[in-house]
């Protein structure tokens, strides 16, 4: 786990990579662990996220929402194979919550989802 309590894990066989939030993290912090995922992604190299955020409880942080849909899903442009597939897996009971920022098609080739169940999730995946 890296200090931010982020646990990631590539899966070649998936493929996909796998995120999982353990607990609450800062703003700060959140943003380091999305750059230590898209770092990942670069190495191994994978397009497909599923990120786990059932145990976060910011879901609708607006200076986190405005920095990823305007820094950080355009920074996925073009960087892999094929755009960038983001499964967010969420506890049913905050699946009614809005999990991120609208992401302008036109700035970005990343493709964002949102799940409850993670079998779900993977194949969404694997379209």
């Amino acid at each position: 786990m890296l200090p931010n309590g982020l646990d990631l894990l590539h899966r070649p066989d998936l493929p996909a990579i796998i995120a999982r939030w353990q607990h609450d993290v800062t703003a700060a912090e959140l943003q380091t662990g999305y750059e230590a995922l898209r770092d990942l992604a670069d190495r191994a190299p994978c397009h497909r996220w599923l990120l786990d955020i059932r145990r976060r409880a910011d879901l609708t942080e607006p200076a986190i929402n405005a920095w990823f849909g305007e820094v950080f899903a355009p920074s996925l442009r073009g960087r892999y194979a094929a755009a960038a597939r983001l499964a967010f897996l969420v506890s049913p009971l905050r699946a009614h919550e809005p999990v991120m920022a609208i992401v302008s098609p036109h700035n970005t080739d990343c493709a964002i989802a949102t799940f409850t169940n993670e079998a779900a999730a993977y194949q969404w995946l694997q379209a």
